[in-house]
């Protein structure tokens, strides 16, 4: 479950920390794919979210592309935050992280919108 060991709350403290303090346009698409790694590396192992790490390689593939279709990436960011959203007010929701998934659900939605 999403939240359950440290690596994850540490990347989702990590990249609210950087959304918080940092205009989102001036986030490269680089960035980007080094924090998709970083999830990447914090869900390793856990088949509950493979929906998650689907989305989150077809995110990195879309960012790696010379030209990412906006489109697209839009599409992606937004479900990202619906997952974000489901697991953060699901029944097994519990914990601090719980509030930071809410709020990484904000700013994937102002990142499709932008």
């Amino acid at each position: 479950m999403l939240g359950s060991n440290k690596l994850e709350e540490s990347m989702l403290g990590e990249m609210l920390n950087l959304f918080r303090g940092t205009d989102k346009a001036d986030i490269s698409a680089t960035q980007g794919v080094i924090l998709i790694d970083g999830w990447l590396q914090a869900l390793d192992g856990d088949p509950n979210i493979d929906r998650i790490k689907d989305q989150l390689n077809e995110l990195r593939s879309v960012l790696q592309s010379a030209q990412p279709d906006e489109q697209h990436l839009r599409s992606l960011l937004t479900g990202l935050a619906d997952i974000a959203q489901e697991v953060a007010e699901g029944p097994t929701a519990e914990g601090t992280w719980t509030g930071g998934l809410e709020s990484l659900s904000k700013i994937l939605r102002h990142l499709a919108a932008s």
